[in-house]
């Protein structure tokens, strides 16, 4: 009986589609975490591996099939097609876990430099969260709420790290108001990166016209810090945010066109200028240790002075301003840290602006305060919940809700 040979462009494609397959068996975050490091891989390397192990399935599919269908394919297409559609898929695939993804989350704006995208859907920081129309994390505007309390802030209150919108600290308060028979809605416009010079500007511009009787300023001490090195304090830089951010479309979210923005950006030397701004700048814990330090009474007094102009503005509007301090972790661990939040504390009380201190209630409200945040500064769903109560207590207090 004769065996019927196959075709030397048969067995290229096929050849290929086996290498595309092996490799998809072997793209696994923790394959790769053990042969290159875990510190080597990006935040999404699970999800981004993924998206690789499907692209290279597909990829050797197609190819088995263009085998498979086309028994009289010549050596020559094969070998061009196999040795074209390998190092793409190849690199698509196994960048990806490396490079990470950039999101669509934010958006360019001339006045605030970042803003969030209305309508967007994407990742960010390892957490798949949708945009609504308003520009805002959360539901849409409800028509049936008491009253609106709008919530300012940044990462901390936008809810980075969080998969689910109803585990963010505005619905967590939400949640916590139902509760008490208040039928509050908890708008959460906090965005990553921003400071209160941002919030002020985007309040007067849009957040005003929500009709939020109550307005809450969440202050974080990398608000203090961290503008330092943005183009409008006398930096160079535009915003981490823009720079893990690019426009929508298939091809801008490839690992192929985030490894080429990646690339420019070192060939610009981006790179090691911003590691140089953020080594000269002034560092939250560095604020925190040495409060006698000119270089910290100056950035605190200009945060007191961006805070105070919010405040004004959020009077001027009719709503009442409602000042919310936030830790960071150091300050659980080490004695004698929490000089800030107590000048703040005075600051409001001088101006008769409601205050509360949320490190300090931390500390009181678990053992371990630090098991409820993710990091050093943001909240997990624990502590976010935990925190949400203890506001929707405070409003109570108040008499701000109703």
């Amino acid at each position: 009986m004769e065996v019927k040979r196959l075709s030397d462009g048969r067995r290229l494609l096929w050849g290929g589609a086996l290498c595309a397959g092996l490799g998809a068996m072997v793209l696994w975050e923790g394959v790769l975490g053990a042969v290159f490091g875990v510190e080597a891989l990006a935040d999404d390397a699970g999800s981004l591996a993924w998206r690789g192990r499907v692209v290279l399935s597909l990829g050797g599919l197609a190819l088995f099939l263009i085998g498979w269908l086309c028994p009289g394919i010549g050596r020559r297409v094969s070998l061009l097609l196999v040795s074209c559609a390998l190092p793409v898929l190849g690199f698509e695939a196994f960048a990806g876990p490396f490079v990470g993804r950039d999101t669509t989350i934010f958006e360019r704006d001339a006045e605030l430099g970042w803003c969030l995208r209305p309508g967007a859907r994407d990742s960010w920081l390892g957490a798949v969260v949708e945009i609504n129309v308003d520009g805002m994390r959360g539901p849409e505007l409800r028509t049936d709420a008491s009253q609106r309390i709008l919530f300012l802030g940044d990462s901390v209150v936008f809810g980075a790290f969080i998969e689910r919108d109803a585990d963010t600290l505005s619905a967590m308060t939400e949640s916590a108001l139902a509760a008490e028979a208040v039928r509050a809605q908890c708008l959460n416009a906090g965005v990553g990166g921003w400071s209160p010079w941002q919030e002020r500007i985007w309040y007067e511009r849009e957040g005003s016209a929500l009709g939020a009787g109550v307005v809450l300023v969440h202050l974080v001490l990398n608000d203090v810090t961290e503008p330092l090195v943005l183009e409008r304090h006398g930096g160079e830089e535009e915003g981490f945010q823009l720079d893990r951010s690019r426009e929508p479309g298939w091809w801008q979210g490839t690992s192929w066109a985030t490894a080429l923005r990646r690339w420019r950006r070192s060939a610009r030397g981006d790179e090691e200028r911003a590691s140089a701004e953020e080594a000269a700048a002034l560092g939250v814990f560095q604020f925190l240790r040495t409060p006698a330090l000119p270089e910290s009474r100056a950035v605190f007094a200009l945060h007191l002075r961006e805070v105070e102009s919010l405040v004004d503005a959020i009077g001027a509007a009719g709503a009442v301003p409602v000042v919310v301090s936030h830790p960071y972790t150091v300050q659980f661990e080490v004695p004698g840290l929490w000089w800030p939040q107590d000048a703040v504390a005075v600051w409001c009380a001088e101006r008769g602006i409601p205050h509360l201190d949320l490190g300090r209630f931390m500390v009181g409200a678990r053992a371990e305060p630090e098991a409820a945040y993710h990091d050093g500064v943001h909240p997990n769903a624990e502590g976010a919940a935990l925190m949400g109560r203890e506001i929707a207590e405070f409003l109570l207090r108040e008499g701000l809700v109703y």
